[in-house]
C-alpha cells in the first residue's frame, strides 16, 4: 500500500513539474528570453536521438490511453506557444510520456475507481421513512432508499446518509443548515423546541458531519413543508372562521417561505456543484371513499378539512415553484419532483391516513422513490423476476447478468458462473485445465480460485477462504465453474452491496 502510495504521488509530481516548466516557457517567450543557437542545436540533436530510440514505444502508449493527461496538457499550455519554443515544448511532451504515462494512466484509473456516488437525504418525517406503527426499532424503507437502490442499478459506487427528523419545519431545516454552514454546535431547543425525534439530540449534535457530507455530496434528496400546514390544521377548530384560517395558512406560508429559502442558501453554499431534487406536496385525503366497488362521499367535516388542504397545498407548491427558480436562476442545479401525482386516485393505497395518519406506506414511497428516481435519472430500473430456485439477481455495473446463468447458494454464499462475473467486471480471466484454477485479474489486482480448494492467492499471497471453495456445477452436457461472489468482489477492490428488499447483489 505504502508503495502505491508513494507511485501515486510521483505520478502527481511528474505532471506538476512539467506544468511549471511549460509555464515558465511562456514567461521566458513573453520577456523574449531565448536560447544560443548552438546550445539550441545541440539540444535538440541530444533530443531526436532518444526519440528515434523511443518513438514507437511513446505511440504505443498514447494508444493505451483515452485521454492521455499530459496531451489534454499540451493542446492547453503549449499552443499557447510559438516557433522553435513549441518545438522545445513537444519534446518535453514526448519524454514525459516515455517518463510518466504508464504511471499516470494508473493513477488516474485508481483514483476513478475509488471515486463513490454520494447521496446526502435532508427534511422531515418523508425522508426519514416513517410509516404508521413505528418505533425506535423500525428500520425504514422510504423513498431515500428507493433512490440510493436506483443509483446501484445506475452502475454508480454509491454511498448515503440520512440526516432528516421527525417533525421538522421549514423554520427547523434552515436552522439545522445555517448552524452546519457556520459550523456551529447547536441542541434541539436551538434548532426548533419541541422537536420529539429520539434521534434528535444525536444528528443536530453533528452539524459539522452534516457540513462535511453535503459538501463532499453528488445527489440531495429533500422533502420539507408539510410539518408546516400539519400546525395550521392543529389551530383549525370547528368554531374557526375561513378568515382565520386564511390568517392562519399565510403565516404558515410566509414562515415556509423564509425557512425553504434560507435552508436552500445554506445548503448550496455548502454544495454549489450537487444536483438537488426536492418533492413537492401530495394530498393525503381522498376525494371520495371506495368500498367494494362502491364510492361515497366524505363526511362533511372531513370534505371540508380537505378543500382546505387542497387550496393550502396548491398555495405551498406554488411557493416552492419560485423559491426553486430562484435558486436555479443562481446557477444550482435544482429540481422539483413531483410526488403528488401518483398518489391522486390512491390516497387509501397510498398513505395511512384511514388511521388518521398522512404518512405513506410502503407502496406510497415506493411511489415517492419511482417518481425521485425519473427526475434524477430519467428512468426506473428492476431486476426481472427470478425463476423460484434463483435466490438472488445479480447486477454489475448497472446490468443484470444472464438469465442463462442464475446465481446460486452454498452455505448462505452466493456463488456465480466465473465466465459471466468476469466479463460483466471486465477483468482478465485465465484458466488452467490442468490444476483447474482461475486467475482472475482486474484493479491491479490477481486472484487464483482451484475446484475444491479451501484457499486462494491474493497477489501473490495464500489466502483461507471464509466461505465454500469454487466448485464446477453440471446442467446436462454443460460444465460452468462457479466463483464465491463475495470473495472474487472484495479481493479485487468493488463495492459489493446486498440489498435484502430486492434480494439482489450490486456490484460496482
Amino acid at each position: 500500500m505504502l508503495n502505491k502510495i508513494k507511485q501515486r504521488c510521483g505520478d502527481r509530481l511528474r505532471l506538476t513539474i512539467f506544468r511549471a516548466v511549460f509555464r515558465h516557457l511562456r514567461l521566458l517567450q513573453y520577456f523574449n528570453i531565448r536560447p544560443k543557437g548552438n546550445q539550441f542545436n545541440i539540444f535538440i540533436i541530444v533530443i531526436r536521438t532518444a526519440m528515434f530510440v523511443f518513438f514507437l514505444q511513446t505511440l504505443y502508449t498514447i494508444m493505451q490511453m483515452n485521454e492521455n493527461p499530459l496531451l489534454l496538457f499540451y493542446q492547453k499550455e503549449v499552443s499557447m506557444l510559438s516557433g522553435k519554443w513549441r518545438k522545445v515544448s513537444f519534446l518535453f511532451i514526448i519524454i514525459g510520456l516515455l517518463v510518466a504515462s504508464p504511471g499516470l494512466k494508473t493513477a488516474i484509473a485508481a483514483e476513478e475507481e475509488a471515486s463513490s456516488y454520494q447521496i446526502v437525504a435532508l427534511g422531515d418525517s418523508l425522508t426519514v421513512g416513517y410509516e404508521y406503527g413505528f418505533d425506535a426499532k423500525s428500520v425504514p424503507y422510504g423513498y431515500v432508499e428507493h433512490v440510493y437502490e436506483q443509483a446501484l442499478f445506475q452502475g454508480l459506487q454509491a454511498e448515503y446518509v440520512n440526516y432528516s427528523l421527525l417533525g421538522l419545519t421549514s423554520i427547523g431545516f434552515s436552522q439545522l443548515l445555517g448552524a452546519a454552514k457556520e459550523g456551529k454546535s447547536v441542541t434541539i431547543s436551538d434548532v426548533q423546541p419541541g422537536l420529539k425525534d429520539p434521534r434528535g439530540a444525536t444528528i443536530i449534535s453533528g452539524t459539522a458531519q452534516i457540513a462535511d457530507s453535503i459538501r463532499g455530496a453528488d445527489l440531495i434528496v429533500m422533502t420539507i413543508g408539510g410539518n408546516d400546514l400539519i400546525g395550521v390544521a392543529a389551530q383549525i377548530t370547528s368554531t374557526t372562521t375561513d378568515e382565520e384560517k386564511a390568517q392562519l395558512l399565510q403565516t404558515a406560508l410566509a414562515q415556509y417561505e423564509t425557512g425553504l429559502t434560507a435552508g436552500l442558501q445554506a445548503v448550496t453554499a455548502l454544495a454549489p456543484k450537487a444536483k438537488f431534487v426536492i418533492a413537492d406536496q401530495y394530498m393525503p385525503i381522498p376525494a371520495t371513499i371506495t368500498v367494494g366497488g362502491l364510492s361515497f362521499p366524505l363526511p362533511p367535516d372531513a370534505a371540508r378539512l380537505r378543500e382546505f388542504e387542497l387550496q393550502a397545498l396548491s398555495q405551498l407548491n406554488e411557493k416552492l415553484k419560485t423559491i426553486v427558480a430562484a435558486t436555479k436562476a443562481e446557477g444550482i442545479d435544482i429540481s422539483i419532483t413531483a410526488v403528488s401525482e401518483p398518489f391522486v386516485g390512491k390516497e387509501l393505497e397510498y398513505t395511512s391516513i384511514a388511521n388518521s395518519d398522512f404518512h405513506p406506506t410502503r407502496l406510497g414511497y415506493a411511489a415517492m422513490g419511482r417518481t425521485f428516481s425519473t427526475t434524477i435519472w430519467n428512468k426506473y430500473l428492476s431486476a426481472r423476476t427470478r425463476p423460484a430456485n434463483v435466490p438472488v439477481s445479480v447486477v454489475v455495473r448497472g446490468k443484470e447478468l444472464p438469465a442463462s446463468s442464475p446465481a446460486t447458494m452454498k452455505s448462505s454464499r452466493t456463488f456465480v458462473p466465473m465466465r459471466d462475473i468476469t466479463d460483466a467486471i471486465g477483468a482478465k480471466l485465465v484458466w488452467n485445465k490442468t490444476n483447474q484454477t482461475a486467475t482472475v485479474s482486474y484493479n491491479n489486482h490477481t486472484v487464483a480460485f482451484t475446484i475444491g480448494s479451501s484457499t486462494i492467492l491474493v497477489d501473490g499471497e495464500k489466502k483461507k477462504l471464509n466461505s465454500p471453495a469454487a466448485y464446477l456445477h453440471k446442467n446436462g452436457k454443460e460444465q460452468k465453474t462457479y466463483l464465491p461472489l463475495a470473495v472474487l468482489s472484495e479481493e479485487l477492490g468493488l463495492q459489493i452491496t446486498y440489498r435484502s428488499t430486492l434480494q439482489a447483489v450490486f456490484i460496482n
